[in-house]
């Protein structure tokens, strides 16, 4: 009798010691998908954080900096000569651009009294460039040792084609007018042969020109313009085509005076040899 009550106490504390030890398994088995949950929480919580600092960060600070050096940039800014010449750098090598218009040739980077116009580029001539300046080019020339400066503005890198002469003969037919006394004399030919009494004509006092003992001809090596006075800016009274011979009355130390189809003016020495 008392073999077989324990045999059913021992059946009983078996069974329980089974059912204890499979509630513990599944306990072990729960915590660590919790926390393995709990994880995959946490690492899909980062990305989210990371996303919105970099979105945050490129919305703001970069664009806003490059935006405010463009519009600085852009902006164009005079310089004084000084300080054109102080920013003035020496190219490597030639550079050869083209003359997007007639434009004149300075002793210095700027167009006030200082800068002498000395020289000139008819429209589509070559330019060599051999150094620059923030507005202006350096460039080299052959009849004269110095170098001499022209606007960037009126520079082209392409080709660019000669005016025609039909262009130039519209430009001079526009540039003197016979009925008006600042461009012309009272009888139809320019100011330049209007004389004083004492054989000179106003312009000729004004720009220190000298008169040849005896006159002479020369020959124009280029298309050349005639103006009403030897500067640049003169007011242009006739074209003469290459080739065309023309008298030289008298002179500057840049520009001569002529005559050519009884008009009187000024050209460039530099487009002209003696025959």
């Amino acid at each position: 009798m008392m073999s077989k009550t324990k045999k059913i106490f021992l059946t009983l504390l078996l069974t329980c010691s089974v059912v204890a030890l499979a509630s513990g398994c599944d306990r072990l088995k729960k915590e660590p998908e919790t926390e393995s949950e709990t994880q995959t929480e946490r690492v899909t919580e980062a990305p989210t954080e990371s996303e919105t600092q970099t979105e945050s960060e490129t919305q703001t600070e970069p664009p806003t900096e490059s935006e405010t050096q463009t519009e600085s940039e852009t902006q164009p800014r005079e310089l004084t000569v000084e300080e054109e010449l102080a920013q003035e750098t020496e190219l490597g090598a030639i550079r050869t651009v083209y003359a997007a218009d007639d434009i004149n040739v300075r002793t210095q980077p700027g167009t006030g009294e200082t800068s002498e116009i000395f020289d000139s580029f008819d429209q589509g001539e070559t330019i060599r460039v051999v150094g620059e300046t923030p507005n202006w080019y350096v460039v080299d020339l052959d009849d004269y040792e110095e170098n001499g400066y022209v606007s960037k503005q009126f520079v082209s890198d392409q080709e660019v084609a000669p005016k025609t002469e039909e262009e130039r003969a519209q430009l001079a037919a526009g540039g003197a007018s016979e009925t008006d006394p600042a461009n012309a004399a009272s009888d139809g030919t320019d100011t330049a042969a209007a004389a004083n009494t004492d054989g000179t004509s106003s312009v000729d006092q004004e720009y220190g020109v000298q008169t040849y003992a005896e006159s002479f001809p020369v020959q124009a090596t280029t298309g050349a313009n005639m103006r009403s006075t030897p500067a640049q800016d003169g007011e242009i009274i006739n074209t003469i085509a290459s080739g065309t011979s023309v008298t030289a009355i008298g002179y500057t130390d840049r520009w001569y005076k002529v005559e050519y189809n009884g008009t009187v003016g000024y050209v460039n020495q530099n487009l002209f040899s003696a025959e």
